[in-house]
């Protein structure tokens, strides 16, 4: 013995062991979707970043915002509910591979919001690191204008009476912004 200073006898030295399987999402779709479309696609791919295969069951599920109804989810090689927007599969997906990708179809509602996020997360297959199994894809949607056209008068009219008005008056009943010129076409009767 006879240790002089044993505040230096311990050190330790913080390793990360980059091992087992990192699975994480990509959610994508194309566009600006509008009020009222039916079939408007997401894909959602599954990717193995780490640096094994996953093992077990492998699960994603969605989560659709308002504004949006599923109507099909399906991808090569993975079993789909609709119900529950989850598909699974169990076979390995090698370190630095991805899934075939899963498509998810919906219809937009008539009046949905201007922007809408759908999020999306996997689990499963061994995953080492969760704090990146969830993704979500913001999504524009068009709001389109709705004109409407009224016309009115005061009173009756006379024979003979000169600067007998109407009142026309365009209004947007619909959601989005009217663009470009708009035209006012008056037809009088004899």
């Amino acid at each position: 013995g006879g240790e002089g200073n044993s505040a230096n006898n311990t050190a330790n030295d913080p390793t990360t062991i980059n091992g087992g399987p990192d699975l994480r999402l990509t959610k994508t779709h194309a566009g600006t979707f509008s009020p009222g479309q039916t079939g408007a696609t997401y894909t959602i791919t599954v990717a193995n970043a780490g640096a094994t295969a996953t093992s077990g069951t492998v699960t994603m599920t969605d989560t659709l915002p308002v504004g949006l109804t599923a109507t099909a989810i399906a991808g090569t090689g993975w079993s789909c509910t609709l119900a529950t927007l989850t598909c699974t599969r169990s076979d390995p997906l090698a370190a630095g591979a991805s899934y075939p990708p899963i498509t998810l179809t919906v219809d937009v509602a008539a009046t949905p919001p201007a922007s809408v996020t759908n999020t999306a997360t996997v689990s499963g297959g061994g995953d080492v690191n969760t704090a990146n199994n969830s993704t979500g894809d913001v999504t524009l949607i068009g709001q389109l204008p709705d004109l409407t056209l009224t016309k009115t008068h005061a009173g009756s009219f006379t024979q003979g009476q000169i600067g007998a008005t109407y009142t026309i008056m365009v209004t947007n009943s619909g959601i989005g912004p009217g663009s470009g010129t708009v035209s006012v076409t008056d037809t009088l009767p004899v």
